[in-house]
């Protein structure tokens, strides 16, 4: 399915998804279109760097779905992985990948994120995560970077006016996550693509809830 084609039209199981995760709050404010786009996005800033499709997406902190139900929808052929540490959104999760008739190629993974990089059958295994609004730089990229195979891509969606990358994104502090900063991507939305360099050091993720309470950036 391209970029161009409609995704979740009127009627369809993926549209029904997300107006049930709009109506639970699980999308925040804005109507199910926005967050569409939004979620496109993600795709359209990998398509800048990388011309395939992934192999196999983890979204971080999925909520009401968005982006990972629509990547899912979106690369038929990939594999995704929607980690969230809420049971409320996690058995949400569950019901909509059911709806949308996915089957076992995604699968709902209930656990921290800190949790989930430490566990070999997910660390190192990924060529893309993605990651709305799970949290400030720092904690994102101590929970992204553990789950990427080296020449994988961490992209993060930006606040409407992130400012200079280097504040956010500073090169010695990504680059302790085996992370390179890949540069911005604008459209209707902002995005930050990381590039895995190296695989991310053993000694990350931190324990459970350390790397919110103590970021390094």
């Amino acid at each position: 399915m391209s970029l161009s084609e409609p995704v979740a039209g009127p009627g369809t199981p993926l549209r029904q998804a997300l107006d049930e995760a709009r109506g639970l709050g699980f999308l925040g404010p804005g109507p199910v279109d926005v967050h569409l786009r939004h979620a496109e996005g993600f795709a359209a800033s990998l398509s800048q760097t990388v011309p395939a499709p992934p192999e196999s997406l983890l979204d971080l902190g999925s909520g009401g779905g968005v982006p990972g139900l629509v990547l899912a929808q979106l690369w038929p052929e990939c594999p995704v992985v929607l980690v969230e540490a809420s049971t409320r959104r996690a058995e949400f999760l569950d019901r909509m990948v059911l709806l949308c008739g996915f089957g076992r190629r995604v699968v709902i993974d209930h656990r921290r994120a800190e949790l989930a990089g430490r566990d070999p059958s997910r660390r190192h295994q990924f060529d893309l995560v993605t990651a709305r609004s799970f949290g400030r730089p720092g904690v994102t990229a101590e929970c992204g970077a553990p789950f990427l195979r080296r020449g994988g891509h961490l992209i993060v969606s930006e606040p409407p006016d992130p400012g200079e990358g280097g504040r956010r994104w500073p090169t010695d502090k990504v680059a302790g996550f085996g992370l390179i900063d890949a540069g911005a991507y604008r459209s209707e939305f902002s995005y930050r693509v990381l590039r895995q360099d190296a695989l991310c050091p053993e000694r990350f993720p931190r324990r459970d809830g350390v790397p919110e309470k103590r970021p390094l950036f």
